[in-house]
C-alpha cells in the first residue's frame, strides 16, 4: 500500500515536473546554504586553532603601557624572569619602531623590532638563509629580514641574500639572515614577514623612541596562563614606576576567538535558515495548487472508498519527495560550496560534522511542515463539493 502511494505521489510530481523543479529548487539553494555556511564557520575556527598551533598555546606577550602610551621594562628585570617566576622557562623583550630602509636604489618602509639573540626560538621563527642575530652581535651592525621585505629590497641583479648591505637612518647594516615566510601572528603588533630585525642596542641608534616596552615568553608545559600572570606581576610589577604590565595568553585568545566563530558560525547558519523556510513556502504553494487542481480527482477517491488519511498521506509523500531530494541535493550543493570557499580564501578543508545531518534533517522537517497542512486540507474536502468542481 504504501509503496503503491509512494509511486503515485511520484508520479504526481513528474506530471507537473516545472512546478515541482521550482519547489525543489528552493529547498535545494536553503539547505546548500546553510550546509556550506556551518562548512565555512568551521573552517574559520580550524585555521584559527592551526595558526595558534604553530605559533605555540604556551605563549604569552607581556606589554608595557603607561598613560603617555608605550611604558618601559628594564632590561635586567626581563632577563631574570625564568629564573624567579616558576611558569615561564624563557623569554624574549623586544622594542617596536619603523621607517625607511634602503638596498640598492630600493626604499621600502618597514617595521622595526629590536630583539635578543634568542627572540627567533621563544617566538618560534624559523631561518631560511644565513642565521638569526645572537648575544655576540649586540653592538655589531647586524640585521635579519622577514621573507616579504627582502623579496621587496631585491632587485633582479642584486637579491638579499647574507653579506648584503642595506642602509637604515645614517648606518649601514650587514644581513646576516633572512627568514623563512611565516603564519600571521594574532598576537604579535608586526609582521614578521615584513620586519627588520635589529640588536637592541643598535634599535636604539635608528628608533625615534626606543621604548623596550614588549616581550614574548614561553611557559613551561601544561602553565595555567592566569597563575603565570599572577607570578609576573608579583615580580615586573614592583619595577615598572609609572607603568602597568598587561599579559595576554594564546589560550585566552584562542577562547576569545573559538567564541566569536561560533557566533558568526551561528548567525550564517540563521541567514541560511531564512533561505531554507522560503524553499519551504515554495513546497507549500505548490502543493496548494496542486489541491486546487486536483479537487474532482480527490472527489472521486473520496467517493469511492478511499479513506482522509489516505489522501492526506498521498500529499504528505509529495511533499516528502520534494524536501528528501531537495536534501540530498542540498547536501551535495554545501559540500561542493564549501570546496569553492576554501579554494577562494587559500584555507585548507575541513568540514563541520554535524553540517550535513543539520542540514538534511532541517530540510526535510521544513517540507514535511509545509507540506502538512496543504494535505490535511486536502483530506477535509468534501466530496460531493470536490465533484462539482472542473
Amino acid at each position: 500500500m504504501i509503496r503503491q502511494t509512494l509511486m503515485e505521489a511520484a508520479g504526481n510530481l513528474l506530471a507537473a515536473w516545472q512546478r515541482s523543479l521550482l519547489a525543489l529548487l528552493g529547498i535545494v539553494v536553503g539547505a546548500g546554504a546553510v550546509i556550506s555556511m556551518l562548512h565555512a564557520g568551521a573552517m574559520a575556527r580550524n585555521e584559527t586553532i592551526r595558526q595558534f598551533r604553530q605559533m605555540g598555546t604556551d605563549t604569552l606577550i607581556l606589554r608595557a603601557d603607561s598613560t603617555q602610551g608605550m611604558g618601559n621594562f628594564r632590561l635586567g628585570d626581563i632577563e631574570s624572569v625564568p629564573g624567579n617566576v616558576p611558569l615561564v622557562r624563557e623569554i624574549a623583550p623586544f622594542m617596536i619602531g619603523g621607517g625607511p630602509i634602503q638596498h640598492e636604489g630600493q626604499v621600502r618602509n618597514a617595521g622595526y623590532l629590536g630583539v635578543t639573540g634568542n627572540f627567533s626560538d621563544v617566538a618560534r621563527i624559523p631561518v631560511a638563509q644565513g642565521r638569526f642575530l645572537n648575544a655576540f652581535d649586540r653592538f655589531e651592525l647586524f640585521a635579519v629580514l622577514g621573507s616579504d621585505l627582502a623579496e621587496q629590497l631585491s632587485t633582479p641583479f642584486e637579491p638579499i641574500r647574507p653579506g648584503s648591505r642595506i642602509r637604515v637612518g645614517r648606518y649601514v647594516f650587514e644581513v646576516v639572515g633572512v627568514l623563512a615566510p611565516v603564519l600571521q601572528n594574532p598576537m604579535m603588533p608586526v609582521d614578521i614577514n615584513g620586519t627588520l630585525f635589529l640588536s637592541i642596542p643598535n634599535a636604539r641608534r635608528v628608533m625615534a623612541v626606543a621604548a623596550l616596552s614588549m616581550a614574548v615568553a614561553r611557559m613551561v608545559p601544561e602553565g595555567d596562563p592566569n597563575l603565570a600572570t599572577q607570578q609576573l606581576q608579583q615580580h615586573l610589577g614592583p619595577g615598572m614606576r609609572d607603568s602597568t604590565l598587561n599579559v595576554m595568553s594564546a589560550r585566552q585568545l584562542i577562547e576569545g576567538m573559538n567564541q566569536q566563530v561560533r557566533l558568526v558560525a551561528m548567525l550564517l547558519g540563521a541567514v541560511g535558515s531564512i533561505a531554507l523556510v522560503l524553499g519551504g513556502v515554495g513546497v507549500m504553494n505548490i502543493m496548494l495548487m496542486s489541491v486546487a487542481e486536483r479537487k474532482r480527482e480527490i472527489g472521486i477517491r473520496l467517493a469511492i472508498g478511499a479513506r482522509r488519511a489516505d489522501v492526506r498521506r498521498l500529499f504528505l509523500l509529495e511533499a516528502l519527495i520534494l524536501s528528501g531530494l531537495g536534501a540530498v541535493l542540498g547536501v551535495l550543493l554545501g559540500f561542493l560550496g564549501a570546496f569553492g570557499f576554501a579554494w577562494m580564501s587559500g584555507w585548507q578543508v575541513s568540514f563541520s560534522p554535524i553540517a550535513g545531518p543539520l542540514g538534511a534533517g532541517v530540510s526535510l522537517a521544513v517540507g514535511v511542515f509545509f507540506g502538512f497542512y496543504p494535505a490535511v486540507m486536502a483530506a477535509r474536502l468534501d466530496p460531493i463539493e470536490a465533484l462539482r468542481s472542473e
